[in-house]
């Protein structure tokens, strides 16, 4: 080769050389730009909630999917699915809800049913979608699929024409929600609830649902309600006002609904009276509707009465609302109340019972003669007079156990401790029944011997009894105190001793020396309260007994206690009636002081009302 020819192929050579070594360079340069050395990877972006806000295209998360690892590959294809299902398009997801499942861990199996669920709705299969939804326990979802999962819920509802359940579901969503999403969730839920009557939305109210959705429930059956007239949709509204003070519905109401005062005294022109005047109860009824006549003499109110035996509550309700009535005054038992709380009545309602869970709403109040009551009034007195450990002594039976557990509740609150419960079961073991409650005290019976049973499980501390409240009527009375005095010591002064009004004996009687320094706390009526009214009552009705004439006085007492319900709720003293000294607790429940007295040779006297020494 010629000297040419070398030079031509060795610059050639290295022509080729350098242009490789500035592509080198170059794609060098355009990495080093980038971040990226030569033998690094583009970074991978963390998979986001796979059910928070789905803003991109299905096609996007899938791409994310294929980059990335598990876990969040699996969160990456739930995105995916969601995205198409929110299009629309159930064909692309259904492929990828297959894969889902095929590969989930068994964590995710509840979430992989959750998107079949939804794709079933998607496709408009509702009862799927039910059967997938009811496999998935809500309560170990993670907040945001725990929201989804109600959200498909309210969906599926809906589907079925279910505004009422559909609108629960998203109630409950409510507080799992982001403030911005806040307000098209209500809107939503007020639109749902718009399409329901108010029977329907009434009946739907009930214990198991939350504060929040009762409280939408009762607010819109009463903007439903466009039969009600003003002055019944005002005192409704009041109600709720005052008994959902921060509930979000809030909105939906005027300034214009908020009255001027809330508690104005009541002065009603026609009280609708609801009693059993026919069936088993028709001599009790008839006893409490003689006192309320009575009391009204010379009033220009209208009193109405109407029999509750039979009836269906609900018309009963439309019957008073005919009548023009815009005062309660009943029911008297309570799954009546229960229903009539349930229909939301608008006017005030003073009900002759009390529930065992009453709503506490204003206008709603609750007067009763129950035993539970009675008990508690005892261990308010006994806890007056000193004593620091007493025995309730009951019967076995769900009255006495009711009553005893009462006493017990009032008496915790008072001393911080339990009282000691016992129980007599018939005539033959009252002997063994006395000394094992009599020695429920002993360091022995403490450590786990002949332990009384009770209302709980924590056993009170061991010490001296220095009282005793017995659950007894008259006849058990009478049989049973010779027992404590016996097992104890006749020759020891016997136990200050307790009672209510099921142990009344009439006065003037041929005396009982059994029964002497037995304290018994009944209405004041019956020691001689009022004694004009029970000269005109024994000459109406000359043969009617105690339990009559507690009824009676039980009527006049509810009649004259309506103008002074709202200042006594609102902390006014207590008044002197028939049945007792009457206040009322915040929540609306008369409460009565009995009037205790002590049985000395055939009659009732004034008891000491010093403090007990416990001497």
């Amino acid at each position: 080769m010629t000297q040419l020819g070398i030079k031509g192929l060795a610059t050639k050579i290295q022509r080729n050389s350098l242009t490789r070594l500035l592509c080198t360079l170059v794609l060098s340069s355009v990495l080093m730009a980038c971040g990226i050395g030569p033998l690094q990877k583009a970074p991978l972006e963390p998979a986001p909630d796979m059910f928070g806000i789905t803003d991109r295209s299905a096609e996007q998360y899938l791409a994310q999917a294929e980059q990335a690892s598990e876990p969040d590959a699996f969160s990456w294809r739930v995105l995916a699915v969601r995205a198409w299902l929110q299009q629309g398009n159930v064909t692309a997801a259904e492929p990828q809800l297959t894969r889902l499942r095929q590969q989930a861990t068994l964590a995710q199996l509840p979430l992989v049913t959750l998107l079949e669920g939804a794709t079933a709705l998607a496709g408009g299969n509702t009862g799927l979608a039910g059967q997938r939804l009811a496999a998935v326990d809500a309560k170990t979802l993670a907040p945001n699929a725990a929201s989804y999962y109600l959200l498909l819920q309210a969906n599926r509802f809906e589907q079925q024409q279910q505004p009422i359940d559909a609108a629960k579901m998203l109630i409950e969503r409510h507080e799992t929600l982001a403030d911005q999403e806040q307000n098209a969730g209500l809107e939503r839920i007020y639109q749902l609830l718009s399409q329901s009557s108010p029977l329907a939305l009434r009946q739907a109210q009930n214990d198991s649902n939350s504060d929040a959705a009762n409280g939408w429930l009762r607010l819109m059956a009463i903007l439903n309600d466009t039969n009600a007239q003003p002055g019944q949709r005002r005192w409704q509204l009041q109600s709720w006002r005052k008994a959902y003070p921060d509930h979000p519905g809030h909105r939906y109401l005027s300034d214009s609904a908020e009255p001027a005062t809330l508690l104005e005294a009541y002065q009603p022109a026609h009280i609708a009276v609801l009693l059993p005047l026919s069936g088993q109860l028709a001599e009790q009824a008839d006893a409490i509707r003689n006192g309320m006549l009575s009391a009204h003499q010379g009033q220009a109110s209208r009193l109405s009465f109407f029999d509750t035996n039979g009836r269906d509550m609900s018309r009963l309700y439309q019957d008073i609302q005919q009548a023009g009535a815009d005062f309660i005054l009943g029911p008297l038992l309570k799954e009546n109340v229960d229903t009539l709380n349930s229909l939301d009545p608008a006017m005030p309602v003073l009900a002759l019972n009390r529930p065992a869970n009453p709503p506490v709403l204003p206008h709603r109040y609750y007067f009763s003669l129950s035993p539970e009551a009675e008990a508690a009034e005892a261990a308010l007195h006994m806890w007056e007079q000193g004593h620091q450990q007493p025995l309730v002594f009951a019967p076995g039976n769900e009255l006495g156990r009711r009553v005893a557990a009462e006493f017990n509740s009032q008496w915790q609150q008072l001393s911080g401790q339990q009282a000691r419960l016992a129980y007599f079961s018939s005539k033959q073991s009252i002997e063994s029944d006395v000394r094992r409650a009599l020695n429920s005290g002993t360091p022995a019976a403490a450590a786990g011997v002949g332990v009384i049973r009770g209302s709980s499980e924590i056993a009170p501390p061991a010490g001296p009894i220095d009282s005793v409240f017995m659950v007894s009527n008259t006849t058990e009375t009478r049989f049973i105190l010779p027992y404590f005095d016996f097992v104890r010591d006749s020759r020891a002064a016997r136990l200050p001793t307790y009672v209510t009004s099921r142990s009344y004996v009439p006065g003037g009687e041929a005396p009982m020396s059994e029964l002497n320094g037995l304290q018994l706390a009944d209405m004041p009526w019956l020691f001689g309260g009022a004694p004009q009214l029970m000269e005109e009552v024994e000459t109406l009705w000359p043969t009617v007994g105690s339990s009559w004439l507690r009824l009676f006085a039980f009527g006049y007492d509810a009649l004259t206690l309506i103008p002074q319900l709202t200042q006594l709720r609102e902390g006014a003293p207590p008044v002197p009636a028939l049945s007792g000294l009457l206040s009322l607790s915040e929540d609306g429940v008369v409460q009565r002081r009995l009037q205790w007295m002590e049985y000395r040779d055939g009659e009732w006297q004034s008891g000491n009302e010093q403090p007990y020494s416990g001497e």
